[in-house]
């Protein structure tokens, strides 16, 4: 069984892969701010610690900023 793949498949993977990895390092920068404008809060001690509470919260900013970034890279592309 053979595939056709269209002309532009490899150029739309390696813009895929290439705004992944945009985004990955959007996110690290986005959780490194996040946790420099809150000194009083030590998340990575109280995720050690095994709380539930700081974990939601955590995960909950992540996904809003993956969300952003997101909304931010389709509107570059234009979809």
């Amino acid at each position: 069984m053979q595939f056709h793949l269209p002309e532009f498949f490899l150029a739309d993977l390696v813009v895929t892969v290439a705004f992944g990895l945009v985004a990955i390092f959007l996110l690290i920068l986005g959780y490194r701010i996040f946790d420099k404008m809150t000194p009083g809060l030590p998340f990575d001690e109280t995720l050690r610690s095994g709380n539930i509470a700081a974990a939601i919260v955590i995960a909950s900013f992540i996904l809003g900023i993956c969300y952003v970034i997101t909304r931010t890279i389709s509107a570059v592309l234009g979809a």
